[in-house]
């Protein structure tokens, strides 16, 4: 069964299209498009309300006419157009809809390495996003040659500490991992949750994420017992941090309730697992592919359960 990771795709919510708006006031626009732009900023507003209550194929709505006004507005080569459909292809990705996720990711890629080179710090997260949509669809030796591109420009460029840079070998590690190669995994984990504490604190939810797939590489290796250390650890930290009801909670749920599960400790696996599945179903809809993952979790753990 396919073990869920918290893959760090970084999502951009400033609002990058009131740039726009000072441009075109700086060249005396007319009334009507600053009418326009504000309307833009409110669809933006909307977007963060709803993307942080889970609501995320209204979020996908509001983003597809961000995105068509910006392109009639801007251009479709502007960075604020360009901001919009990565956006846009983030809401995909966490909708499950890793495909449509690929295309716009694409699509943006192409553009922002003829315009701004293949180099620039937007460059790079279209060539991280990227890399994640592959990973989520099994494709994992494209994943992994995106990814290493991308970490040798933010090592060579920003250096082997900087957050982006963390966040690189972050993702890498976790397509070795998928790979079987949990040695690799495990040396990147460690190494970078060594930086993260040091750089963020414990309690930071990057932090978390590293100790998180730290937890899924000692699963896979068959170390339970530190595999439910860690995340029982993570679990709680992220309760007190991000509370009860956030999607990286229910995450913990899952990969905890998998841990106890191949320990055969299936009562209490099964607490966390219907914990999972309900939070999934409320935050991301019955037919994301987490959801029917807990869902097929919660069944197998009846099952074995003994009568």
């Amino acid at each position: 069964m396919h073990k869920m990771r918290l893959y760090l795709m970084v999502i951009i919510t400033s609002l990058l299209p009131w740039s726009g708006l000072n441009a075109q006031a700086q060249k005396g626009a007319v009334a009507h498009e600053t009418g326009r732009l504000l309307v833009l900023h409110q669809h933006y507003q909307k977007v963060a309300e709803m993307s942080a209550q889970g609501r995320l194929a209204e979020a996908e709505a509001e983003l597809r006419v961000i995105v068509a006004t910006c392109r009639e507005v801007f251009g479709k080569e502007h960075p604020d157009t360009l901001v919009s459909r990565s956006d846009l292809a983030a809401t995909l990705a966490e909708e499950g809809k890793y495909a449509e996720a690929e295309k716009e990711n694409r699509a943006v890629l192409v553009i922002r390495q003829q315009v701004l080179g293949k180099e620039h710090p937007d460059t790079l997260l279209s060539r991280n996003n990227l890399a994640a949509t592959l990973q989520e669809q099994g494709r994992y030796a494209e994943a992994v040659r995106e990814y290493r591109a991308v970490l040798a420009v933010r090592q060579r460029v920003l250096g082997a500490e900087h957050s982006d840079t963390l966040d690189s070998r972050n993702n890498l590690a976790t397509v070795l991992n998928d790979q079987g190669r949990h040695a690799e995994a495990e040396k990147e984990h460690r190494v970078v949750l060594e930086l993260r504490e040091r750089q963020l604190g414990a309690q930071h939810p990057k932090t978390l994420a590293s100790r998180n797939n730290l937890a899924a590489v000692l699963q896979e290796q068959e170390r339970h017992a530190e595999a439910e250390q860690e995340h029982r650890a993570v679990l709680a930290l992220r309760e007190k941090v991000l509370g009860a009801k956030h999607a990286d909670v229910f995450l913990s749920c899952f990969n905890l309730a998998l841990c106890l599960e191949a320990q055969a400790k299936y009562a209490e696996a099964m607490v966390f697992m219907q914990r999972a599945q309900a939070g999934f179903k409320k935050s991301l809809g019955a037919r994301h592919p987490y959801t029917r993952s807990a869902e097929e979790g919660r069944l197998r753990i009846a099952e074995e359960i003994p009568k």
